[in-house]
C-alpha cells in the first residue's frame, strides 16, 4: 500500500500556485499558537499572533479535551482574525500509541485527519515517539529496528485517509526518542510515501556529543533530509549545566547559529512551513521583530 501512495500526486491541485513568487523567509515565518480547547483561550491567542505581525500560524491544543463545539468553532476563530493554519498538530505517540506523550491519543490522531481537512491547514505534524513516559527521557528500546518498524506499523493504515485529504505529515522527534537524529529520521521516511516528511528542527537532532560541532551538524541535517523537509520549527538551544540536556528557549535566545539556520531555511521550496516556537503570547511581538531583522542581517527577504 505504501508504494501506490507514494505514486499519488495529491498535491497537484496546487501546481497552479507554483508559478507565483514565493513570499520572503521573514514574511512566511509563522507563529507556533498553543491554548486550551476552549473558545476564550484560543481567541486571546489568535489575536495576539495576529498583533504580533504574524500572518500564519501552527495550532496547537491538548487533543484528549477538545470537544465537537470547540472543533466546529475553531476556523471561524482563526479566519476572524485574518492568519491562515498552515500546520495541525496532533502529537500522538507514533511508537507506542498506549504512551501518551502530548494530549493526543491514537483516536485523537484520527480526529485530526479528518480536522485538518475541515481547517483546510496542508500539514500535520506527530511525534516519532518513544516507549519512555516522557519527551525528555532516553529509553533503551526506541534505538531497537523495531522502534522505528512501530511507527510504520502506526502510519501504514492511516495514509490512504491523509493521503484522500490533501494532508503531509511531518514526524518530529528528539535526542531521546526513536529515531533521535537525521540519518535515522531519514532512513525510516525512505520507507514511507513522500508526503510523509520530517520536522527541521536541530535542537531536536544534535546528539548532546556533538554540541561542540552543532553548525557541521546542521549542515549535515539539511543534507540528509533534502527532499523531505515538510515543516520547520524555529527555536533554540544551549547545554544544560549538567552537560546532559539541552535548555530549549525560543528564537535567537540560545546558542544555534541562527544565520547558518536561516540560509539554509531558505533554500527550501517557498511553500514549506516555517514556525517559531517556544515563545509565550507575550513575546510574540518581540520574537518576530527579532526575526526580521536576523533574517534582513542575513540578507533574507
Amino acid at each position: 500500500m505504501t508504494a501506490r501512495i507514494a505514486r499519488r500526486t495529491f498535491l497537484a491541485g496546487c501546481t497552479a500556485g507554483f508559478a507565483l513568487p514565493a513570499p520572503g523567509l521573514a514574511e512566511r515565518t509563522g507563529i507556533m499558537c498553543q491554548f486550551e480547547p476552549e473558545e476564550a483561550a484560543a481567541r486571546k491567542v489568535l489575536a495576539t499572533a495576529r498583533e504580533a505581525g504574524f500572518r500564519r500560524a501552527q495550532i496547537f491544543f491538548p487533543w484528549d479535551r477538545a470537544t465537537g463545539s470547540f472543533l466546529r468553532g475553531l476556523p471561524r476563530w482563526i479566519a476572524s482574525e485574518d492568519l491562515r493554519a498552515e500546520v495541525l498538530s496532533a502529537y500522538v505517540n507514533c511508537t507506542a500509541p498506549g504512551v501518551v506523550l502530548m494530549s493526543t491519543r491514537a483516536a485523537d490522531f484520527d480526529r485530526a485527519i479528518d480536522f485538518g481537512a475541515e481547517l483546510g491547514v496542508r500539514h500535520m505534524t506527530a511525534w516519532t515517539g518513544g516507549y519512555g513516559g516522557d519527551l525528555m527521557t532516553a529509553d533503551a528500546r526506541n534505538l531497537a529496528p523495531e522502534a522505528s518498524d512501530a511507527i510504520r506499523r502506526f502510519l501504514e493504515p492511516r495514509l490512504q485517509r491523509m493521503a484522500d485529504n490533501h494532508l503531509a505529515l511531518a514526524l518530529e522527534t528528539y535526542i531521546t526518542l526513536t529515531c533521535p537524529d537525521a540519518p535515522s529520521l531519514r532512513r525510516l521516511l525512505d520507507k514511507l510515501p513522500q508526503f510523509v516528511g520530517a520536522v527541521l528542527d536541530p535542537p531536536n537532532m544534535t546528539p548532546i556529543k556533538r554540541y561542540g560541532e552543532r553548525d557541521l551538524v546542521m549542515r549535515e541535517m539539511l543534507r540528509v533530509l533534502e527532499g523531505r523537509i515538510g515543516v520547520v520549527h524555529l527555536k533554540d538551544f544551549r547545554l544544560a549545566q549538567d552537560g546532559r540536556s539541552y535548555e530549549l528557549p525560543g528564537p535567537l535566545a540560545g546558542e544555534m547559529n541562527y544565520e547558518l539556520f536561516l540560509k539554509g531555511v531558505e533554500g527550501l521550496p517557498g511553500d514549506t512551513p516555517v514556525i517559531a516556537e517556544h515563545v509565550k503570547p507575550e513575546e510574540f511581538g518581540a520574537t518576530r521583530r527579532r526575526l526580521v531583522a536576523a533574517c534582513k542581517a542575513s540578507h533574507l527577504p
